[in-house]
């Protein structure tokens, strides 16, 4: 064999050689992302799964009624303005004493456990069963003190009523009290699909970590 036809060959077979390490590499690459991809990748619960994390699903969505309130910043709030994100709803109240406080500590450590991209389309929500004392400056006032991307819904007592009745959240004025009065409320959180419509509530006493599990697992169904 010539010189030549010898480094041909030994050209060709150091050729071959590369592409089979190339290739064993980028099928290497291929099955670890996959597995690290199905490793941090929600898993799908069942419905009974999803009630022991503290979530429950309704059988089927349900479309929320007309309405029209207005935000913290004094914007409008109707129906659609849920729509193209996943909205978490608190009903509480500013002059609440306990419950609401706590509920929304525990939202705020639920928000921020959650990757950029999730929260990017997550809105967490305080809509007011107080409306005649929670002017959305009040509002916008007391949930920057939880984070400042959370944000408040007040406006028609009868509209808030209306709005809360659809997503199963019942409320009560507490009698007496003069301007002190109590509001009674559900401390469960409701949840609306990026459509709109309402899917489910997280029971309450929250705990974040199954209430993180759950609402991931839920966004994978979804």
């Amino acid at each position: 064999m010539t010189d030549e036809k010898q480094q041909n060959a030994t050209a060709k077979r150091d050729r071959g050689i590369r592409l089979t390490v190339l290739a064993i590499f980028s099928v290497a690459i291929i099955l670890v992302g996959g597995f690290f991809y199905s490793f941090t990748r929600a898993r799908v619960m069942t419905t009974e799964e999803l009630k022991s994390q503290g979530a429950y699903l309704y059988e089927n969505p349900r479309l929320l009624p007309n309405f029209t309130l207005s935000d913290d910043r004094g914007e409008q709030v109707t129906p659609t303005t849920f729509q193209g994100q996943w909205s978490l709803v608190f009903f509480g109240f500013t002059y609440c004493p306990d419950i609401c406080p706590t509920t929304l500590a525990q939202l705020k450590s639920f928000y921020q456990e959650l990757d950029p991209e999730v929260q990017a389309d997550t809105q967490i929500w305080l809509a007011s069963v107080d409306p005649a004392r929670d002017t959305p400056e009040q509002l916008h006032s007391y949930l920057d003190f939880f984070h400042p991307a959370f944000r408040g819904i007040t406006g028609d007592f009868l509209e808030i009523h209306r709005f809360a009745t659809s997503l199963n959240i019942p409320f009560t004025k507490v009698p007496g009290g003069g301007s002190n009065y109590q509001v009674e409320h559900s401390a469960n959180v409701a949840l609306v699909n990026p459509k709109g419509h309402s899917v489910g509530f997280f029971r309450a006493p929250l705990e974040i970590s199954k209430m993180k599990r759950a609402y991931l697992s839920i966004r994978e169904y979804y």
